[in-house]
């Protein structure tokens, strides 16, 4: 595709379309300009322009992999909002240290994932660190072990008032319990948002019950 290069050498292609260039085109500058300077690259180093297309495509399915969260010594597995795989629109990580939280769940569509490899099966205690704001509680929610697999478990919660987002109390809301070693997900999702918001998670642990 040939694009009417109107913007200077000294501007930044990305910043917005030029004089005497469309929408439609300043998008296809967009979309390809990491791909055209990465050819560029490999063919200066002696490399193919195979190879270089081929690298942003390896690239996109490395990072679409979910983190796998290990197994504890003591046996516990920490799942932070950090690592978690995230669906739908709303939904997102806020990594402010005051909140350092899953925060904006405002559609009942948006869910959270995890990923963790269990060493040992058994029974475990599922621990929410729940915040909800003054008047914003009643939310329903339900947790998820194994959501695709053949026999899911799901625990069922009602979000509780703990009088601000980012005041996060720590809540057990039921057992599940791990029948096999090996990689596992846990997901969270509404079943109903009450209010404005359903809640922030900051982190979802399972502790093994003695």
């Amino acid at each position: 595709m040939l694009y009417r290069l109107s913007y200077s050498l000294g501007s930044n292609p990305t910043d917005g379309p030029g004089p005497g260039n469309t929408p439609a085109e300043h998008v296809g500058m967009r979309s390809n300009l990491s791909w055209m300077l990465l050819v560029g690259l490999t063919v200066a180093g002696g490399g193919t322009v195979a190879w270089a297309q081929a690298a942003p495509e390896a690239a996109e399915k490395a990072a679409l992999r979910p983190v796998v969260v290990a197994q504890a010594d003591d046996g516990s597995i920490l799942l932070h909002g950090s690592v978690a795989a995230i669906s739908g629109t709303t939904l997102r990580w806020e990594p402010e240290e005051n909140k350092r939280t899953l925060g904006f769940w405002t559609k009942a569509d948006d869910a959270a994932e995890w990923t963790f490899a269990a060493r040992t099966a058994g029974t475990f205690d599922v621990e929410v660190l729940q915040g909800c704001g003054t008047g914003q509680g009643g939310s329903q929610m339900v947790v998820t072990l194994d959501p695709n697999g053949d026999d899911p478990t799901t625990i069922p919660f009602v979000v509780e008032d703990t009088g601000g987002f980012q005041e996060f109390r720590p809540r057990t809301i039921g057992r599940l319990t791990i029948t096999k070693e090996g990689e596992h997900v846990l997901r969270v999702k509404p079943e109903r948002i009450a209010k404005r918001a359903a809640c922030d998670i900051r982190q979802i642990r399972l502790v093994p019950v003695p």
